[in-house]
């Protein structure tokens, strides 16, 4: 009995069990092997279903029996976790890529659980057998199974990059893997880059690999930061849903079409109308009349209906803040690597992936090689029995036996004992000119493959050009497009607006909020005084308050009344005809109540984020800020200038790069020029100093830079304008009063625009109810400073001017 026990400490017994348990939860269980991306139980399903003949072409058989045919003789768990890894390798918004066909119940996006397996049906897709290509050529080594009575594959030969294709996840003892699928065909052009230029860097597969490409589609909105992630192997991805408005006649709707990978549907819903309960426990109201999933078999479509007026940008932001609409997913690429756990970046796992495919390639070959010496052998053999057949039958007649008949064969004709045999079993058939040319001519290709074979094991550029065109014949076959956008939180355009075709638009924004792009081509030049045409779309009582000459691909900053910056893209906003309505303003930026725009400015891409630009309130505050201070405003906004006593921005001035004269216009008819090199540069919260000193009752209008071979143009609300010389004004020092600029106010009313002009230009003229007229600036008058000017617009007697802008000439009438 002595000799049985052992004496150990127990700490030590503990640690060492432990440890043995863990490796093998880690290696055996819950870790992808790098080379085919497959958990053991993932393996040897794959591997069953190939023994059981379940291919693309095959009938489907049940589930019960593939578990069974599994368990029995592979992977001794339980049948649940078994049938558990079958159907997410048959989901198709769980796998990319999926590995199993289904067919019966297979569980659904919205966690619903699967049928059960006696239901239950599956085979394996096209895809799936390119997952076993060759495996009967010894391009692996197999083993053992538990009980040692059968042998199993260690890996699989796969042709397809599977663990970055599909992802993986799992939870091991002290370390879990998570990583998340991506799209074949960027995958296969980055491993093609890695085979021509092995020096490559995960900068330079990057350029094929865009990022993660989920099932279910969706964005990925901090795609600036993969590049970490890929590099480390590890990091956090935020996805959220995609979405679109609709505008119908019933109201306004958010549609989600697509959501984040791994969320489910049906837990959505849930949150939102718990987000709702809440906020009427608090008397709020978000804005949401109702939810309802629409979703049918074309996809998803997950509507959620909005009351009028609701602010819908901040309502997303909540939705995605407070439901998984926004979720994230946190990368560990661990794998299994040479037996061993191992965390890889991007390069490490694709590199692992074209080794094994080196060694798959090169183990098919000497498999080939063999096998076409050894028929190449036989073949040389009969060839020689055919030619000295009468030889051959003679041997073979007088000889005792069939022993005494191999060995005079070998001994007189001068084959090998393999061909003798051979030899032997030929059929008479064979004896014919026929069959003897086609021996012929099966050695001559075989002695080609052989070649080929001996080449390719001697030249690595011709085995790793057998991998190049494998990868293009997955890519061909299986690849499809991205499903998953990625977008960057950067200052300047993101890729896709390379797709984005360019063209001058006139932006219109209405009192109520409305904002929409216009093609300039809309507009027709008129004779000075036409009652002009339709500019807007009006809804009772909007009127139009902010016109902006731009084209599709500049950024336009926005400036509300609270002092407050906003960033969008120009593209954003819908090109539509001049009689529609447009869309809400919250569909692109998030305002606080009581907030509304005051100020557009159009940005190019092309350095003005270089300049300074020069902000101006309506009592006569001005400041000075690099526009780089605002370069990372987004439709949530940041603080522009800080404003006092009520006071809002009523103008904004880019300075293209060096100091200029500028012409402030006030409401009552007063002007100052100066120089923008009497405001010094302040920072992006700083208060202004004085430009002009106001009057009661008045306040600035507009500010205009003075260019000599331009004229001012002065409109105002009565339909009244003129032109004047810049020669007019001479320069004074920033914070006078400054001179008069038009005269009878009274009568022709106070001015509401201004602008800097030359001859030949066209002006596009809004009014009050929505008309819109285009005039050519040589028809209406150059005068002098202080006078009333002349009728541009003849306005209906409830109807007045409130702004005006200049557009390209048009030679259209």
């Amino acid at each position: 009995m002595d000799d049985k026990i052992f004496i150990k400490d127990f700490t030590e017994e503990l640690k060492t069990s432990y440890l043995l348990y863990s490796l093998s939860v880690i290696v055996s269980r819950a870790i992808p092997d790098v080379r085919d991306g497959l958990k053991p139980v993932q393996r040897r399903i794959l591997y069953s279903m190939s023994e059981l003949g379940l291919k693309h072409n095959s009938s489907f058989k049940k589930n019960a029996r593939i578990v069974g045919e599994v368990m029995g003789k592979y992977h001794p768990h339980g049948d649940a976790a078994i049938y558990d890894a079958l159907v997410r390798m048959g989901q198709p918004f769980t796998m990319r890529y999926p590995l199993v066909e289904a067919q019966g119940n297979f569980g659904s996006i919205d966690g619903d659980p699967p049928a059960a397996m006696r239901y239950t049906e599956a085979r394996m897709p096209e895809l799936g057998e390119y997952m076993l290509k060759d495996i009967e050529k010894e391009t692996v080594d197999f083993r053992e199974n538990f009980d040692g009575s059968l042998s199993e594959p260690v890996v699989l030969p796969t042709m397809v990059p599977n663990l970055l294709m599909n992802g993986a996840s799992g939870i091991a003892v002290g370390m879990t893997t998570n990583i998340p699928p991506h799209n074949l065909n960027e995958l296969v052009a980055a491993l093609k880059l890695l085979i021509e230029k092995p020096e490559s860097e995960v900068a330079d597969l990057l350029k094929h690999i865009k990022g993660p490409d989920f099932p279910t589609g969706g964005q990925v909105v901090d795609g600036e930061g993969l590049k970490e992630l890929y590099e480390t192997g590890r990091g956090k991805i935020t996805i959220r849903g995609k979405y679109r408005i609709e505008d119908e006649g019933k109201g306004t709707s958010i549609v989600f079409d697509e959501i984040p990978y791994n969320v489910s549907k049906a837990d959505i819903i849930e949150q939102i109308v718990r987000y709702v309960v809440k906020a009427k426990e608090q008397k709020k109201d978000v804005g949401i009349k109702d939810v309802r999933d629409e979703s049918d078999k074309e996809g998803i479509r997950l509507v959620i209906e909005l009351r009028k007026n609701a602010n819908v940008k901040k309502l997303i932001n909540d939705l995605f803040k407070h439901t998984n609409l926004q979720s994230y997913f946190y990368v560990q690429m661990n794998v299994i690597d040479n037996e061993k756990p191992s965390l890889m970046n991007l390069k490490g796992l694709l590199q692992s992936f074209l080794d094994h495919r080196v060694n798959v390639i090169t183990r098919r070959t000497k498999y080939e090689l063999e096998k076409a010496r050894k028929r190449a052998h036989i073949v040389e053999g009969l060839i020689k029995a055919v030619q000295g057949i009468d030889t051959v039958v003679e041997i073979i007649r007088n000889s005792e036996n069939p022993q005494e008949a191999l060995k005079n064969l070998q001994e007189t004709i001068g084959v090998s004992e393999e061909q003798a045999k051979a030899i032997a079993d030929m059929r008479l058939i064979s004896l014919s000119k026929l069959e003897s040319t086609n021996l012929s001519e099966e050695l001559k290709n075989l002695y080609k493959d052989i070649e080929n074979a001996m080449d390719i094991l001697q030249k690595k550029e011709r085995l790793l050009g057998v991998i190049k065109e494998e990868l293009d014949e997955v890519a061909n076959k299986f690849g499809d497009k991205r499903r998953t956008e990625i977008l960057y939180n950067k200052g300047d355009l993101a890729e896709e607006v390379e797709m984005i075709q360019d063209e001058d638009v006139v932006i219109v924004l209405t009192k109520w909020g409305y904002l929409k792009a216009i093609p300039s081509s809309e507009y027709k030049v008129q004779g000075r005084g036409g009652k002009g045409v339709k500019g807007l779309k009006i809804s009772d009582e909007d009127d139009v308050k902010e016109v902006i000459y731009t084209n599709k691909l500049s950024k336009l900053m926005l400036f509300s009344s609270a002092g407050k910056a906003y960033q969008i893209n120009a593209y954003e906003i819908e090109t539509t005809l001049k009689n529609t309505k447009g869309k809400h303003i919250a569909n692109f930026i998030s305002l606080d109540e009581g907030e509304e725009i005051k100020s557009i400015v159009a940005i190019s891409l092309d350095g003005d984020y270089d300049k300074d630009i020069l902000i101006f309130t309506k009592q006569g505050k001005v400041k000075r800020t690099s526009l780089r201070e605002f370069s990372s405003a987004r439709a949530s906004g940041i603080r522009a200038i800080n404003l006092v006593d009520k006071d809002v921005v009523v103008d904004v001035v880019l300075l293209d790069g060096s100091d200029r004269d500028l012409l402030i216009v006030t409401k009552l008819g007063m002007s100052l020029m100066f120089n923008s090199s009497q405001v010094r540069t302040m920072g992006r919260t700083a208060m202004g100093v004085n430009s002009i000193k106001l009057r009661e009752g008045d306040e600035v209008i507009n500010v205009v830079k003075v260019d000599e071979g331009k004229k001012l143009l002065l409109i105002t609300e009565r339909g009244y304008g003129k032109r004047v010389s810049f020669h007019s004004y001479k320069p004074q020092n920033r914070g006078g009063i400054g001179v008069k600029t038009v005269r009878d106010i009274s009568r022709i009313g106070p001015i509401v625009a201004t602008m800097s002009v030359e001859d030949g230009r066209d002006i596009l003229i809004f009014t009050k109810k929505g008309k819109a007229i285009r005039v050519n600036v040589n028809n209406i008058n150059v005068l002098g400073r202080i006078t009333q000017g002349v009728i541009i617009v003849r306005l209906d007697e409830d109807d007045s001017v409130v702004g005006a802008i200049e557009v390209q000439a048009n030679d259209e009438e």
